[in-house]
């Protein structure tokens, strides 16, 4: 499923990492983003961060597949929410998101990327917007069942 929401923006507060993009497997580390999780939640149980279900992931592409973007692990708070030691914080301005379904298990995901990027964003007719592009996670649903959902989001105008 394909649909284009309101994201309400704030801050991002969570676990940054560097990447090369999925599209790049030459230089793409599976390792990275589960890592960033792991520590993320790590640090997110031990902190007075109020509480939460939903999660994001949260990347700002670079312009060439040859420079890793970065990549957040986190949840997205009111901007004035105060980030603690150990994370770090970015802000997610509001708008609207194309977001694209991903069904199954998470490690899957390329496949619906490559939906994503490769048609449904094309089809859509709309422009990409300079924000970070999101993952849309509920925790409360295991990432490794065959009905898992989650959305990838890309900010357009």
């Amino acid at each position: 499923m394909t649909e284009s929401k309101l994201i309400k923006g704030g801050k991002l507060i969570g676990i940054k990492t560097s990447i090369f993009t999925i599209f790049n497997q030459e230089k793409y580390d599976p390792k990275a983003i589960p890592t960033a999780w792991s520590e993320f939640f790590t640090q997110f149980r031990s902190s007075n961060l109020p509480s939460t279900t939903i999660f994001y992931g949260a990347a700002i592409p670079s312009m060439s597949a040859d420079i890793p973007m970065d990549y957040y692990a986190g949840a997205i708070f009111d901007i004035d929410t105060e980030c603690p030691n150990g994370l770090v914080s970015v802000k997610i301005p509001s708008g609207i998101y194309l977001c694209v379904t991903h069904t199954g298990p998470i490690t899957s995901i390329a496949e619906t990327y490559g939906r994503a990027y490769g048609v449904e964003f094309p089809a859509s007719g709309n422009e990409m917007r300079n924000a970070p592009h999101l993952e849309i996670y509920n925790s409360d649903k295991d990432p490794m069942d065959a009905d898992y959902t989650l959305e990838i989001a890309i900010p357009i105008n």
